[in-house]
């Protein structure tokens, strides 16, 4: 966890914010802050405060709004990925890592070989843990902008929903062709598929939305990897665009 603090709300000079229990266990304990340091807080939105401790207690820290440092919006362009649903730890790694590589959106996506089944009842569980993955990945990389986590979705009911006319579908597929170097800058949603690959009827619906599919060489990655690593592809083909740049 980094020294920037996220917390929640449109922040205002002389507002006095609150830590909850486990960034206040961090602040006071694990990097021994004490009343009158002064740390930074985001709230997620692209507002960055520098705050005062004016409370060291490690179950809850509260901290007052000396000035607000930066107020960045994100710009028109969005970088979603599309994410096969993975058993415990591997979605967590996957969930971070795209955070940490500039997506601003991330689509759950339930394939027909994914592995993983979530009834109604765990998704709610499982949204607000995986919220709180993207809030720490944000927190470490120094992301303002929380990515947009999306509910798990059949994969062919998200298609269409994200099949636009400025928006570049890209699938990724041991069999397509070559990723290329460069990639003009627009609108983007990247698809990471399960460990068994894609169905052939999704693979019938990439070709029907004109998806363009890709590949990385000769190699095929773990499912956990292959947001790192296609995000990481987009990213220098773009030119490394961040949420907050013009």
């Amino acid at each position: 966890m980094a020294l920037r603090f996220y917390v929640a709300g449109d922040h205002q000079i002389d507002q006095r914010l609150l830590l909850d229990s486990e960034r206040s266990n961090y602040l006071c304990r694990v990097l021994r802050h004490r009343v009158g340091d002064v740390i930074e807080v985001f709230n997620g939105i692209g507002t960055v405060s520098s705050c005062k401790i004016t409370s060291d207690d490690a179950r809850k820290s509260e901290l007052l709004v000396l000035s607000l440092t930066s107020g960045t919006k994100q710009h028109g362009l969005t970088l979603g990925i599309g994410i096969s649903l993975l058993k415990g730890q591997p979605m967590d790694r996957a969930i971070a890592q795209a955070t940490e590589l500039g997506a601003t959106d991330i689509y759950l996506m339930d394939t027909q070989r994914s592995n993983v089944r979530l009834n109604q009842q765990r998704i709610s569980g499982k949204l607000e843990h995986w919220q709180k993955v993207i809030i720490a990945s944000c927190e470490q990389c120094g992301q303002v902008h929380l990515p947009r986590l999306h509910p798990p979705k059949p994969m062919l009911q998200l298609l269409p929903e994200l099949d636009q006319s400025d928006t570049h579908l890209v699938f990724f597929d041991p069999n397509a062709e070559p990723a290329p170097t460069h990639l003009p800058a627009q609108h983007r949603v990247v698809f990471v598929g399960p460990e068994g690959g894609y169905s052939p009827e999704e693979l019938a619906a990439f070709a029907r939305f004109k998806a363009t599919g890709y590949r990385l060489g000769k190699l095929i990655l773990r499912a956990e990897t292959m947001p790192a690593a296609a995000l990481t592809l987009i990213q220098q083909a773009t030119g490394w665009r961040s949420a907050s740049d013009p």
